[in-house]
């Protein structure tokens, strides 16, 4: 299966957590988002350039990436959360279904019948995310939430942004409330900036990584898989 070395027995219980973007999905789910919403005329000419420069600052590192991220939610304040949910999943029946990798498919398959939870762990919303958790037949998705006031959201983040440190305190968090030991699960990413969660557990896997994280997992000995 893919390649990968077990690292305890199959009686130890353990999450398989997952990235989305470039893991689990074979793009970038803001991207599609974006693209998405282009064709669409889903944002207005305004949302677009206030996007536009946000995205430029960021580019040009004058932003972190949580600033873009926040500038982002502000494009939706006003909107219906059952707006969000429609737009989302058929964002997902028109275009992200096809983008899931067999290998993630057949990773997600095997690690649920060693009866492991298989957890999406995505800086990404619940909106992208929990589509992808349920045609996986995946337990839970950890990521990004907007901020809800009466059905509708406010232009902020509801919380934490699950990126970088973050993803590693959210793991820490979920296995604290499932009484197990995080050094006992897997995390599949692609990114250097998931290097704090692969170092806690006890089996990274680097899947496709780009180059910083490659050359960090060569260094510790960490799995690749290329997908």
């Amino acid at each position: 299966m893919t390649g990968l070395v077990l690292s305890m027995p199959e009686t130890v219980p353990y999450v398989a957590f997952f990235d989305l973007d470039d893991t689990l999905l074979a793009d970038n789910s803001g991207k599609v988002f974006w693209d998405y919403c282009v064709q669409n005329k889903i944002y207005s000419p305004l949302q677009m350039g206030f996007l536009g420069m946000s995205l430029f600052m960021y580019l040009t590192g004058f932003d972190e990436t949580e600033d873009f991220i926040r500038n982002w939610a502000k494009c939706f304040k006003g909107w219906q959360t059952e707006k969000m949910e429609f737009v989302t999943r058929e964002l997902f029946d028109q275009k992200i279904r096809d983008l899931i990798r067999p290998q993630a498919r057949e990773a997600v398959e095997y690690h649920k019948s060693r009866g492991a939870e298989t957890v999406i762990l995505s800086a990404s919303t619940r909106y992208v995310c929990e589509p992808v958790k349920d045609h996986l037949g995946m337990h839970a998705a950890i990521c990004t939430p907007l901020d809800v006031e009466n059905g509708e959201f406010n232009g902020r983040l509801g919380g934490p942004y699950v990126f970088g440190e973050q993803k590693h305190l959210s793991a820490l968090d979920y296995c604290a409330h499932k009484g197990i030991n995080i050094t006992d699960c897997y995390y599949y990413g692609d990114a250097y900036t998931d290097r704090f969660v692969m170092e806690a557990v006890g089996t990274p896997v680097c899947v496709t990584p780009d180059k910083k994280l490659r050359a960090h997992a060569a260094e510790n000995n960490w799995q690749i898989v290329e997908w």
